[in-house]
């Protein structure tokens, strides 16, 4: 079902600057208790309404009318009313003072377990106060929790609590241990607290009252399997003091710093506490007034004209089929794993500088065989240090099951690339026809759709193959409707497809041979995705090109696996049997002259100071100014695993080799990235 923006979100946002001049106070009317606000600046005040995309859950306490709160509904592409049944739990509006949870009770108002909690709740607002001064031996007077009903410390996506004997306001999240993060706050019943948490990137922070946390280090977050409810209030122990909420916003997208001042400011404004601001942020003396580029951060916009008028190309894209691929020139490597180790790592605990992660963020990306984690035993990922192989291999225990990894985690953490060269060396098993229902693939996701779940979903296959036809090459594009249904003309509401090439190689096709994939010899694909057309080749043979379409050029990340469908094939695998596919290498090359461009939020490209001899060490010095930089390190291309600091100190494993740095600007609009010149050899 489509989640339109209710008429009262389009109030809200339509109406910032009616209720600035009505009401001479800021935000929608300053509900929330506090002192009259001092002048205002003329124009629309910003409120986060105003972009409600962004908005995934939103709790305001003047939706409420006096008295008993047994139901609380909230805002957002994903509404949900939080409830309460028996009336002795339910807590209580009082005027203008928030909705109150008495110390002693088990108040809480709940709502069912979201399993999409670790991709939507990237951020959350949380304006609350608490009688911490009379209760100052607390330690945990719980106000928000999603996903904790069950009690325990595995399901906080995120938590929000205070704790009294230290005066701090405080975030968690559980990425397999608690991350936990807390600012100081105001121990006064009286005085309300602002929190802006996020997660963005690798780290999870916290701005508490204006001042921000150092933050941590956090990993992918798991789904929630236990069916366990969200609350606010606290349904696991009585309330160890008062607490009042205001307000509670959880948003999806990564915010980059500007929009946090202005959730912070906004929430500041909204209770009358600019003041306590520090002295040094932008909305301390004056409220967010507007929506500008920062609201706006770039997403994928589908366009069906477009979309149709790519079928115009017809069976121009074979007009070269079979011919020699065009040469490769004014490229370098950026990535390229020929598997000297095992670079593949679990998807829930893989660290910034993994390669891989497995099994990918799709639960049904092996079809009838279950994909499994790198604990699987036996393992259906098995290296080869003498041959550099990595093989992803079909077996059954109980049923079948397979190996799947991608270049980001399931929270959408790691690599991913633009335009470029996507290139894999692989070998599928040696086996005559009629085969089992074998599915294997080389293909890539665009990663938007992991960070805003109301967005389109972006499919390329640079090949995918079945069991029925060895010498047939499928390669395809798709836009796959959203997670959630949101009302917004440049979002496809349903999947749409295209075939990009759908035959048989073979010299009937204008190929010298036949290429039949399960001939137990290692073949060579690549998609060549330029500015203006993609060329997809296998083996240095042209299979089509096509004009070079938004849906290709966007940032994607790689997605390898062998699955198995048992209606892609004609008689049924041997159990006993293991079937492998082998990879030899995967490599990413982009254009010298996309490597020299500098993107916008760079002053000019990083560049790298230090020597490149033995026992020296570079340094990159960003040219960006962010409060939060990601860098990775490469060797002639290949990833430097456990390397992500500004500084890289060099050893006899570079010698003869050249390094670079990737840098992006994670807290930056849009995470701009670009990357240094390469060193000088290593010697």
């Amino acid at each position: 079902m489509t989640n339109r923006i209710s008429r009262r979100d389009l109030a809200r946002g339509a109406c910032a600057a009616l209720l600035l001049t009505a009401s001479g106070r800021p935000g929608r009317d300053a509900l929330a208790a506090g002192p009259e606000q001092g002048s205002q600046q003329e124009g629309q005040l910003w409120h986060p309404d105003l972009f409600p995309e962004m908005i995934v859950k939103s709790w305001y306490q003047e939706d409420l009318a006096e008295g008993e709160v047994s139901s609380w509904q909230s805002g957002g592409v994903k509404p949900v009313a939080a409830v309460q049944a028996e009336p002795s739990l339910c807590p209580t509006k009082l005027g203008k003072n928030g909705v109150i949870f008495k110390k002693g009770t088990k108040q809480a108002l709940t709502w069912p377990a979201d399993n999409d909690a670790p991709y939507l709740h990237r951020w959350w607002l949380v304006i609350a106060r608490c009688d911490s001064a009379a209760n100052s031996d607390a330690n945990n007077v719980s106000v928000l929790c999603v996903n904790g009903a069950e009690g325990g410390s595995v399901h906080r996506q995120p938590r929000v609590c205070f704790r009294p004997s230290t005066g701090t306001f405080v975030s968690q999240v559980d990425d397999g241990k608690i991350k936990s993060e807390e600012g100081k706050c105001s121990t006064d019943f009286g005085g309300w607290n602002v929190m802006v948490g996020y997660r963005r990137g690798f780290v999870m922070q916290v701005v508490v009252n204006g001042v921000k946390t150092a933050g941590q280090t956090i990993y992918a977050l798991a789904p929630n399997r236990m069916k366990s409810e969200s609350f606010m209030g606290d349904v696991n122990n009585p309330m160890r003091a008062d607490v009042a909420i205001d307000c509670v916003i959880i948003g999806q997208s990564e915010l980059d710093d500007s929009l946090i001042d202005i959730l912070m400011g906004w929430g500041m404004w909204r209770v009358g506490r600019q003041s306590d601001l520090p002295s040094d942020h932008p909305y301390r003396q004056r409220p967010p007034s507007s929506v500008d580029a920062n609201n706006k951060p770039a997403r994928y916009a589908f366009d069906s004209a477009s979309w149709e008028s790519w079928a115009a190309i017809g069976n121009e894209r074979y007009a070269h089929r079979g011919e020699a691929a065009p040469p490769i020139r004014g490229y370098t490597t950026v990535f390229f794993d020929d598997f000297d180790s095992n670079t593949v790592v679990d998807d829930s605990k893989g660290a910034q500088a993994s390669i891989w992660y497995a099994p990918t963020s799709l639960a049904n990306v092996g079809v009838d065989a279950n994909t499994q984690r790198i604990s699987g035993s036996p393992s259906s990922y098995v290296h080869d240090a003498a041959s550099h192989t990595l093989v992803l291999r079909l077996l059954h225990k109980g049923r079948w099951r397979t190996g799947a990894f991608s270049s980001v985690n399931n929270n959408g953490q790691g690599r991913c690339w633009g335009k470029g060269i996507f290139e894999v060396r692989a070998r599928l098993p040696k086996i005559a026809a009629p085969r089992p229902g074998f599915f294997p693939a080389f293909w890539a996701y665009g990663k938007e759709h992991l960070f805003w779940r109301t967005r389109n979903r972006l499919e390329t296959d640079f090949w995918e193959y079945d069991g029925l036809n060895g010498a047939y090459i499928n390669i395809s594009q798709h836009v796959h409707k959203p997670k959630l249904g949101y009302a917004d003309p440049h979002i496809a509401t349903g999947s749409v497809h295209r075939k990009i090439a759908g035959y048989q190689v073979d010299p009937s096709n204008g190929f010298p041979a036949t290429i039949d994939i399960y001939d137990g010899e290692f073949h060579t694909w690549y998609a060549q995705i330029e500015d203006d057309y993609s060329y997809f080749v296998i083996d240095g043979w042209e299979v089509a090109r096509v004009p070079t379409s938004p849906e290709l050029a966007a940032k994607k990340y790689i997605m390898v696996d062998f699955a198995y469908d048992q209606n892609k094939g004609r008689v049924q695998p041997d159990p006993s049997q293991t079937y492998d596919m082998v990879i030899d290498y995967i490599r990413v090359r982009q254009t010298e002259t996309d490597l020299a461009r500098v993107p916008p939020g760079f002053s000019a490209l990083p560049t790298l100071s230090g020597r490149a001899s033995p026992s020296q060490a570079l340094t990159v010095v960003p040219n960006v100014v962010a409060s939060q930089i990601e860098c990775l390190w490469y060797r002639d291309g290949v990833p430097i695993v456990g390397e992500t600091g500004t500084g890289y100190q060099i050893g006899s494993q570079d010698m003869g080799h050249k390094i670079r740095c990737h840098v992006r600007a994670v807290s930056v609009l849009d995470q701009p990235e670009a990357w240094t010149q390469e060193s000088e050899t290593v010697g």
